[in-house]
């Protein structure tokens, strides 16, 4: 029973969390001056404490939404997960230039679809998508550009080593994987995912949640 109603009280949490930043988004959408970027990082199969409520987020799958923008006074990010939000932190620079990317290719952005590994089945001879119970994905949203919002699976990029090639006389299955990877790491996609994620990971310090359980202000 106090499982069921942790549960609850979870769910609740995060629709209380999830309406308040789709408020906060609606806000920023009035001033035509602003650019928006919605991010979301999601982890399946992860078990966390999330600062500073301290309790585990939906059954070990944790999320942080960033809320990213952008107008004549800078970069600005807002962060919000189930334990609050931070404030808002702004910056002049944004080192690759997340709007810029998404300005230049918005077709590709909106049409284009990763090539995910394939695993080989080796009882009946098939190839399937590879299922892995434990990863990261990512959701991209654009409430002021007419793309459509993007899933992505973490592990659809491998970054290229010295001895792939010799991996890949080795085993048959990374072998066939190898053009797919190469394709997802040469997409927009990538560079938009990795501009974002750099300048997060720089400035997660200055991204910690102030409004605990508070309101989701």
């Amino acid at each position: 029973m106090k499982r069921k109603l942790l549960f609850i009280f979870l769910i609740c949490i995060t629709c209380v969390a999830y309406g308040q930043s789709e408020s906060f988004i609606d806000s920023l959408e009035l001033d035509k001056d602003n650019n928006i970027l919605v991010f979301k990082t999601n982890c399946t199969g992860c078990i966390v404490m999330n600062n500073p409520c301290e309790e585990y987020v939906q059954n070990g799958n944790p999320w942080d939404q960033y809320v990213i923008w952008k107008n004549s006074k800078g970069y600005h990010i807002k962060k919000y997960n189930n334990c609050g939000t931070s404030d808002i932190l702004t910056i002049k620079r944004w080192k690759g230039k997340p709007f810029e990317i998404i300005t230049s290719k918005p077709t590709e952005i909106d049409t284009l679809s990763l090539k995910y590994p394939l695993s080989f089945n080796r009882k009946d001879s098939t190839w399937f998508e590879t299922g892995i119970n434990h990863y990261k994905y990512y959701h991209f949203s654009f409430p002021t550009d007419s793309i459509r919002e993007l899933e992505i699976k973490e592990y659809a990029f491998r970054e290229p080593k010295e001895d792939d090639d010799i991996l890949a006389t080795m085993d048959l299955e990374f072998k066939k994987n190898q053009d797919r990877y190469n394709f997802n790491n040469s997409t927009i996609i990538k560079e938009l995912l990795d501009c974002v994620m750099r300048t997060l990971n720089k400035k997660d310090d200055k991204l910690k949640i102030t409004n605990a359980n508070n309101g989701y202000k």
